[in-house]
C-alpha cells in the first residue's frame, strides 16, 4: 500500500501547480480555468457541468460533494481532485482508490471465481456477462489512521438497460446490482449503470467497505 500512496502523492503534486498556477506560455491552464469557474456551494450541477468542455464527474464521497475535474489520466486509471484536497481515483470506471478524505480506500482488486477459487487479475466485474461471480480485495485507512485489509464475495446481475437522468441528458443504461459479502459477517451493496453495447460506466453507488461512507458519481462529461 506505500506504493499506492506514493503514487497518489506524485499525482496530487504534479496536479496542484496545474490548479493553483498558469502556465508559462499560455496564462492560466484549461483546468484551473475550469476550476475556477465552478458554481460555488450549489445545486447547480447541469449548468456547471454545461460550461466546462473537460471531462467532469458529479460525486458525493461521504460529506465532499461536488463537481470533479478530471485532473490526470494514466492508461484505464484516472485522478479526480476535489476542490478541498481530495483526490478520487478510478480504474476503468470504477472505484479504485481516494485520497485526503477522513477515510481513505487505498487500493481495489477484483478477481474471477473458477472451481470454488479466487483468480485475481484485471478482470472487472462490470465488463464481463451477468451473472458475474467476483471476488474483491480492499484495504483502506479508518478514521484512526488504522491500515485495514478487506475481502468479499458477489454477484452482479444487470436488468434491461432504461433511461437514466444524467446531469447532461438522459441515457440508456443497464442497472447492475451486487450484493458482496465480507469475510467479517457484513454485507455492503455495490450499483452500477452501464452502456449496454461497450459496458462503459456512467454512475455509480457503493460503500466501498463495511461501516464506510457512501461513494456515488455520475459522468458528466465522458472521458473515453
Amino acid at each position: 500500500m506505500d506504493k499506492h500512496r506514493g503514487r497518489l502523492r506524485a499525482v496530487l503534486s504534479c496536479m496542484l501547480p496545474l490548479l493553483l498556477a498558469g502556465c508559462a506560455s499560455s496564462g492560466t491552464t484549461p483546468l484551473a480555468a475550469s476550476l475556477q469557474a465552478l458554481l460555488p456551494d450549489d445545486d447547480r450541477v447541469e449548468a456547471q457541468a454545461a460550461a466546462i468542455p473537460h471531462a467532469t464527474l458529479s460525486a458525493r464521497l461521504g460529506d465532499v460533494q461536488g463537481l470533479l475535474v478530471m485532473g490526470a489520466q494514466a492508461g484505464d486509471v484516472s485522478y479526480w481532485p476535489s476542490r478541498g484536497g481530495g483526490v478520487l481515483e478510478l480504474h476503468d470506471g470504477g472505484l479504485h482508490a481516494t485520497a485526503g478524505l477522513p477515510e481513505d480506500l487505498l487500493g481495489t482488486r477484483y478477481g474471477k471465481v473458477r472451481h470454488g477459487q479466487s483468480q485475481y487479475g484485471s478482470s472487472r466485474p462490470w465488463r464481463q456477462d451477468t451473472p458475474t461471480p467476483f471476488t474483491l480485495v480492499r484495504h483502506w485507512r479508518d478514521d484512526e489512521g488504522q491500515v485495514r485489509r478487506g475481502e468479499a464475495h458477489g454477484e452482479l446481475r444487470c436488468a434491461g438497460a432504461e433511461p437514466v437522468a444524467l446531469p447532461l441528458g438522459e441515457r440508456s443504461l443497464e442497472r447492475c446490482e451486487a450484493i458482496l459479502a465480507w469475510a467479517g459477517g457484513e454485507t455492503t451493496s455495490s450499483t452500477f449503470w452501464r452502456d449496454p453495447v461497450n459496458r462503459n460506466l456512467w454512475a455509480v453507488r457503493e460503500t466501498p467497505w463495511p461501516g464506510a461512507p457512501t461513494m456515488q458519481w455520475q459522468v458528466a462529461r465522458h472521458w473515453w
